[in-house]
């Protein structure tokens, strides 16, 4: 399965505020790309239960410093945010919607490119199917 998020790579954020007052920074961004993951799958989609392979690709804007030269090399993107980050926030977006539980991604690989085309592109492949 493969999903397309329009749009700029969201890296995750820790909750902020402490009790009562804790809110989720990300909140707004969070229901955006998973609107856009359940219009890609449908509605008649069933959770992947088992272990599951994950590539994430990041495409992020040229910067406006940057010579044609090197954009025309395709050059890796080296600058915050960090690769971790960013995984751990598409995690839990998939969570609920396409996954069970993000503890069933036994093999996760994540790529940073820049790119005319800003988006995020996401491989998810099934394993192994369970039986019950």
């Amino acid at each position: 399965m493969i999903l397309e998020i329009e749009g700029h790579p969201v890296p995750w954020k820790a909750h902020a505020g402490y009790g009562r007052r804790s809110f989720n920074p990300l909140f707004r961004e969070r229901e955006y790309v998973q609107w856009q993951i359940k219009n890609q799958i449908g509605s008649g989609f069933n959770l992947i239960e088992g272990p599951v392979s994950v590539v994430f690709t990041y495409y992020f804007p040229f910067p406006k410093s940057m010579s044609k030269k090197k954009r025309d090399q395709g050059c890796p993107h080296t600058k915050r945010p960090d690769i971790t980050n960013l995984n751990k926030f598409l995690e839990d977006c998939l969570k609920t919607i396409v996954i069970v539980d993000d503890s069933q991604v036994v093999e996760i690989t994540g790529r940073k490119f820049y790119s005319s085309d800003v988006k995020t592109v996401i491989k998810i492949e099934e394993l192994c199917m369970l039986k019950n």
